[in-house]
């Protein structure tokens, strides 16, 4: 229905638009020649043939129209060529009608249409002209239209193929900090039975919390925090007294979109292999903030740092390469992954992403 009406609003608009150029066109014809006609004449003439026009193009012609360009082929020629006969001879016939109906209704007298099958050679040129135009136009109409479907498509395509790349590089992310969590676990419950009651616990909440689908490919920088919270409490555990981790990120940030289980790989890096060591205590410090139009998060441990080259570190693991390629899918070169030693020692990794609030209705219950 709502198809309809914007095809009825288009005949309005162009067939009225058309009748009053071709009338004011005749008329000041006349007026230049210095031949006195009534204004009504042309007026009548041209609005009727403009309106006929436009009602049979844009009604029984463009059905057929576009089924003939659909078929294509040799038989194309003929077939056009017997839908502009048709339509000459309906559109010449609509003109003698209602140009007699309307003199008639304001008591104009008889219209004098000429001979009529010699007015339908001599309408048949200009229906050719506007017959042609209108193909025309419907073909690149019909073209753009499928061009845009089909760029529609495509990107409906390569989203579905990036949401399941994602959905496969985090389903590898679970089973990793799974193993490392459970590697963990053993470590501590011969030592410290209560502490690997604790660990296996905060794993229990961990585990139901990354199970859990996100509605998209993003969630809320709170969100994650609540997450990484959970896994910060298995590595308390596990560290006892030696750990502290400080949280330097304000509230307007927050609402932030971030990839899920972004933050819990780089914090394990950190305290993974920026370790001080067990007569250390181990700081790690995160921070997020808002730079321009990106989100500036970074991670900061008092370990060793790297020896090789960023591209090998983050190559050589599991967590920081998996990142690396899930940031890669979802942001395409808007992103950035940087390693870098500190000159107090330790490693800072920093990770630069658009910045945008994510919807509250994305966020984890």
């Amino acid at each position: 229905m709502r198809v309809f009406w914007r095809r009825a609003e288009i005949v309005v608009v162009v067939a009225t638009a058309v009748g009053l150029l071709m009338f004011g066109y005749h008329y000041l014809d006349f007026v230049t020649r210095g031949v006195s006609v009534p204004i009504y004449d042309p007026l009548i003439s041209e609005m009727t043939g403009a309106w006929g026009a436009i009602i049979l193009l844009m009604g029984p012609v463009l059905p057929i129209v576009r089924r003939i360009q659909k078929r294509g082929g040799a038989l194309a020629v003929p077939f056009h060529l017997a839908v502009l006969v048709g339509f000459s001879v309906l559109h010449t016939s609509w003109n003698a009608v209602t140009r007699q109906l309307l003199y008639t209704i304001f008591g104009l007298g008889h219209y004098d249409y000429g001979i009529m099958p010699t007015r339908y050679f001599m309408e048949f040129p200009m229906d050719v002209i506007a017959y042609a135009l209108f193909v025309s136009l419907v073909t690149l109409v019909d073209h753009y239209g499928a061009s845009r479907d089909r760029e529609v498509q495509v990107a409906r395509l390569e989203g579905e193929l990036n949401r399941l790349r994602l959905a496969t590089l985090e389903s590898q992310l679970q089973p990793h900090f799974l193993f490392n969590a459970l590697n963990t676990v053993s470590s501590v419950m011969y030592e410290d039975l209560a502490a690997a009651d604790s660990i296996l616990a905060s794993l229990a909440d961990l585990l139901r919390r990354t199970l859990r689908s996100s509605p998209g490919p993003e969630v809320s920088l709170q969100d994650e925090l609540e997450t990484l919270d959970l896994y910060l409490a298995i590595m308390r555990a596990r560290f006892a007294d030696r750990l502290t981790v400080d949280v330097d990120i304000s509230d307007d940030v927050r609402r932030a979109a971030v990839p899920p289980l972004l933050l819990q790989p780089l914090v394990e890096n950190a305290l993974k292999h920026g370790d001080p060591g067990p007569s250390i205590p181990a700081h790690v410090t995160l921070r997020a903030r808002q730079s321009g139009g990106d989100l500036l998060l970074e991670v900061q441990d008092n370990g060793l740092g790297i020896t090789g080259s960023p591209e090998a570190a983050i190559g050589k693991g599991i967590g920081l390469g998996n990142t690396k390629r899930r940031l890669d899918h979802l942001y395409g070169d808007h992103h950035q992954l940087a390693l870098q030693n500190r000159s107090s020692g330790g490693l800072s990794v920093t990770v630069r992403i658009p910045f945008h609030r994510i919807a509250p209705e994305a966020t984890h219950e």
